[in-house]
Formats: structure tokens, C-alpha cells, sequence
């Protein structure tokens, strides 16, 4: 794989991405840098893809323990445009506000794609936190009881957006932790 053409970006597509982010010009350059680094050779980075694998290899990526699904998330058939490289970095800004952050949250928690944070949701989040999938059932259940017993208002076994929102709304850490610094920028 060779590089992107290295055009520089236009004065105005740097003007509507900032205004269409939460990222700062010097952010969105540095993004711009290292797309056009990992990009096939001989495309322009308007027209060029990058794959899941390239961008889950970004050192900030490649630790995550939801990478997958952070990535599954924000490709469109699992390639990333520059555009979608943009939403995934500005979602993960300090300066995204937390409705956005929440409403991205329940999708890469959503891991079976049914509208809900079920008990399943749950077991996964669990497993990938704790970073093995030795977990005594016992532990598993209890943490999933517990998160249900704080959270799930109708007693339905599942979390629904509305019922995710308002737990991440008093989970005070939630805002600190939901970052990502994926360009070194």
C-alpha cells in the first residue's frame, strides 16, 4: 500500500469540517496526515477507503477492547471514508457534547443489534472490561443483576436508550472515560 496523493486539504473543506465536528483545525490536519499515510497509493483522500483493520491498528484502537465494535459502528459496510474517519474522532473529542456520546455508547454497547442493552449486551461489556473470558458465572450474574437493578426503570431485563441515557447521565466518569486520542494530535 502506498499513500494517498498528497494534496493538501482546501481551505474551505477544513472550514465545513470543523464546523461539522467537535475538532479543531490542528486536529482535523493531523487526522488528514494520517489518513493520507494509510490510504492506497494514487487516490485522492476525498475518493480513497481505509478498512477496518487499518484503522483498527491505530495504537489507540488496537488496546481497545471494543474496537470491533467501535469500528463496526462508524464504517459503512467496513470501510471508513475520510468523512467517516472525522464522525468516529469527533464522537471521541473532548469537546463532543454527551448526548453524542451517549447515543454512540448504546450502539457499540448494543453488541446484538436489537435496540436494547439486554443481559447478553451486558455479559459481553463485562468480558471484554475485564479482559478474559475466565469470569466465574456468579460474578457475571451478580454484575449483570446489579447493573439492571440500578438502571432498567421498567423492569424489563434490557436497557433502552432512554433508560442507558439517564444511568450515563448520573455516572459522573462516564465523560472522561468515553475519549479517544486516536492521531496523536
Amino acid at each position: 500500500m502506498g499513500q494517498c496523493l498528497r494534496q493538501p486539504m482546501l481551505w474551505e473543506d477544513l472550514e465545513e469540517y470543523q464546523a461539522l465536528t467537535f475538532l479543531t483545525r490542528n486536529e482535523i490536519l493531523c487526522i488528514h496526515d494520517t489518513f493520507l499515510k494509510l490510504c492506497p497509493s494514487a487516490k485522492y483522500y476525498k475518493d480513497a477507503t481505509l478498512t477496518v483493520d487499518q484503522v483498527s491498528s491505530l495504537p489507540a484502537l488496537r488496546v481497545n477492547p471494543f474496537r470491533d465494535r467501535i469500528c463496526s459502528v462508524f464504517s459503512h459496510d467496513g470501510l471508513f471514508s475520510f468523512e467517516d474517519v472525522l464522525g468516529m474522532a469527533s464522537v471521541f473529542s473532548e469537546q463532543a457534547c454527551p448526548s453524542l456520546k451517549i447515543e454512540y455508547a448504546f450502539r457499540i454497547y448494543d453488541f446484538n443489534e436489537n435496540g436494547f442493552i439486554d443481559e447478553e449486551d451486558l455479559r459481553s461489556i463485562v468480558f471484554r472490561l475485564l479482559n478474559t473470558d475466565d469470569v466465574s458465572e456468579d460474578l457475571l450474574t451478580g454484575l449483570t443483576s446489579h447493573v439492571l437493578r440500578e438502571s432498567d426503570l421498567d423492569d424489563d431485563h434490557m436497557l433502552s436508550f432512554s433508560e442507558f441515557e439517564h444511568a450515563m447521565a448520573k455516572s459522573p466518569d462516564f465523560m472522561s472515560s468515553f475519549r479517544i486520542h486516536f492521531w496523536g494530535c
